[in-house]
């Protein structure tokens, strides 16, 4: 399973065995197994990515199956935002509207003027300034992601709890862009899969031997 632009491997992909319903996902090399016959049709979709399906055949049992997914490009069309907010958007908004000034402070032009320029290099408020609006988009994105990617549907779905449910979202952070494009279903079957390899190998702290105390 690759990308069609690149080539490089996709994970995870689903799989879907459309008669049987049997769903398997592409590991971090782009394979999978799944039981099919000839005759039925296979399903392969992944977020970003257009859908795509295969019917197996005889052909196909001898070569294997070889799937190429393009990356899905659309134009949003213009839209106003109303009144009906998310509490995170009514949050992002007033964190915006509170830190407004510093948010649309730019350097001034090195052209217009140079000398402004290089005070504005060597400027500690400016660097600080520059810094704050790089970290304040980082919140945003950190947490809008805490939105969707919850302990409470995590805990759910996988049953972990307190110590163990924080070892397992720490070792499988999810990705803004992931976050934004992920249906409820595609965030709920991502949260399985990398369950399912965390199983394999539980990701706990290590204790430092060497400082561990024992009291008598």
């Amino acid at each position: 399973m690759t990308e069609a632009q690149t080539g490089k491997s996709l994970y995870p992909v689903s799989v879907i065995n459309v008669s049987t319903q049997q769903t398997v996902y592409t590991n971090q090399f782009g394979a999978f197994t799944i039981n099919a016959t000839e005759g039925q049709q296979l399903v392969f979709s992944m977020v970003g990515y257009k859908e795509q399906r295969k019917y197996i055949t005889a052909e196909l049992f001898k070569i294997g199956i070889k799937v190429a997914l393009p990356i899905l490009s659309y134009e949003l069309n213009e839209f106003v935002l109303r009144p009906n907010y998310t509490p995170y958007q009514l949050d992002s908004l007033k964190r915006r509207s509170t830190y407004k000034r510093t948010l649309a402070w730019q350097r001034t032009n090195s052209i217009m003027s140079p000398v402004s320029f290089v005070a504005d290099r060597i400027s500690k408020k400016s660097r600080s300034r520059l810094q704050f609006q790089r970290n304040f988009n980082r919140w945003e994105s950190e947490k809008f992601i805490d939105t969707r990617y919850t302990p409470e549907l995590v805990s759910q779905l996988t049953g972990l709890t307190e110590d163990s449910l924080g070892y397992f979202m720490n070792a499988y952070p999810m990705d803004y862009d992931y976050a934004r494009a992920a249906t409820d279903l595609e965030l709920k079957m991502w949260i399985r899969f990398h369950y399912k390899e965390w199983k394999k190998n539980p990701v706990t702290p290590q204790i430092d031997s060497a400082k561990a105390v024992i009291k008598k």
